[in-house]
């Protein structure tokens, strides 16, 4: 019995320890089957942008470029014959001129004007253009096909100019060196009109300050000067008096002129009907007539001046003549409030709108200087009655229009500091006024130099 249970336990060892060898090979595969390596982890590709090249679109090519160009201004010569010398034959001389007609008179033609005409390679006329003034350009393109004409766009600006000077021998000697010295000189001078007689009340040493609008143009050859436009601040430092005189809108929507203390400089009389003039003969009572050859009253004032000259009414009022009368030849008298009346005789011809009946504002333009009637050289006879009586126009005294409002005072003051930090700005040694000749544009491309 016990040698059973003995072969028992021996076999039951036998297979706990199969079972045994079994598992451990069992778990032998299982280790010999795992991977302990770590999977290597995948690749990452950063992504790199790929630039864009982008083509810049060709500029525009101006047709205008691909042409040659002949050049010239139309002088004394006829337009007609130029263009034929330069190679235009005659029919796009006739082409050309049809299609500037409705734009331009080529028979009122100013021999500054000037004209372009461009040509293809094969001798063709392509383009054309004509600059009558530096904003008045008109461009013909397409006369090798269907033509077309348009005028150019011309960038102006402006700014505010200083001039200054010192009177030498004459108000436009002072200003001979500036552009457009007449123009100049008679805007200063319709200023000072109640106040300043040039003829007669400038001396040697004389000064004057002029703050002014200018105009200018902008091409693709600079800047260039234009045309003057308003005085907004002016002085005149004279022997015997200083005047001074300010732009300033009272709100009636009309520039005036006022001095520092807000009086207005426009008085009920010019001193003069022309803007700038020489005296020939005065005021006098028993003066040898030059054509009568006697004795005679000269009840007024002669006024040397070249033909067609302007005449200016000196102040408001009623036209009581305007026509020939007699020794006076072509005349024009007009009728003022207190009892004034003012005459203008040896006129060349009268301003249009100008007749009997009719109404002028002071500064109108009634008439043109001339030497009909008795006169021996082109001049205006400058007459004036008060209460019916002759007086000498030039020793009369009136007073001046209506000051700046109160309620306007602030504002004007304000302006009047504006306008002399800007006169005061240009100036060397002390009290020596010296000439600004430059533009504002030139000096400032001087300084961004």
């Amino acid at each position: 019995m016990f040698d059973s249970l003995a072969k028992r336990l021996r076999y039951r060892n036998i297979a706990a320890s199969l079972l045994l060898v079994g598992a451990l090979i069992s778990l032998g595969a299982v280790v010999l089957n795992r991977d302990d390596t770590k999977p290597e982890p995948e690749a990452t590709v950063a992504a790199v942008p790929v630039p864009v090249v982008v083509e810049p679109e060709p500029e525009p090519v101006d047709p205008r470029s691909l042409l040659s160009w002949k050049r010239g201004t139309f002088g004394n010569t006829l337009i007609y014959n130029q263009l034929q010398q330069s190679g235009v034959d005659s029919g796009d001389i006739h082409r050309i001129i049809d299609l500037l007609t409705p734009v331009y008179n080529f028979r009122k033609s100013h021999p500054e004007h000037a004209w372009e005409v461009g040509f293809r390679e094969d001798g063709a006329v392509a383009a054309f253009t004509l600059k009558v003034s530096p904003v008045e350009i008109y461009d013909l393109d397409g006369l090798d096909g269907e033509a077309a004409l348009a005028r150019r766009e011309v960038e102006t600006y402006t700014e505010a100019k200083i001039v200054r000077g010192a009177i030498d021998i004459s108000l436009f000697g002072a200003l001979a060196e500036e552009p457009q010295t007449a123009v100049l000189a008679g805007k200063l001078a319709k200023v000072f009109a109640w106040d300043i007689d040039f003829y007669k009340d400038p001396r040697q040493g004389d000064r004057f300050d002029i703050l002014i609008e200018a105009k200018y143009v902008r091409n693709e050859d600079g800047h260039h000067f234009l045309e003057y436009g308003d005085i907004l601040a002016a002085r005149y430092q004279g022997a015997f008096d200083t005047y001074d005189a300010y732009a300033f809108d009272a709100g009636d929507g009309d520039i005036g002129y006022y001095n520092a203390e807000g009086k207005s400089l426009v008085r009920e009389m010019m001193r003069s009907p022309l803007k700038l003039q020489r005296i020939t003969s005065r005021f006098n009572r028993n003066r040898f007539h030059p054509v009568l050859k006697r004795r005679r009253a000269h009840n007024g004032v002669d006024y040397g001046a070249p033909r067609n000259t302007p005449v200016m009414a000196v102040a408001s009022g009623r036209i009581v003549r305007a026509g020939r009368y007699g020794g006076a030849g072509i005349a024009v008298e007009i009728q003022h409030r207190n009892k004034i009346l003012t005459q203008y005789f040896h006129l060349n011809k009268i301003a249009k709108g100008v007749h009997v009946g009719a109404r002028v504002k002071q500064g109108d333009v009634v008439g043109y200087v001339g030497k009909t009637g008795y006169a021996t050289g082109y001049h205006l006879h400058y007459g004036m009655k008060r209460n019916g009586r002759y007086v000498d126009p030039t020793a009369q005294k009136f007073p001046p229009s209506t000051p700046v409002p109160d309620a306007q005072r602030d504002a004007f003051q304000q302006q009047v500091t504006t306008y002399l930090a800007q006169l005061d700005v240009v100036r060397a040694g002390g009290d020596v006024l010296v000439r600004n000749q430059d533009t504002a544009a030139q000096e400032n491309e001087r300084q961004a130099d």
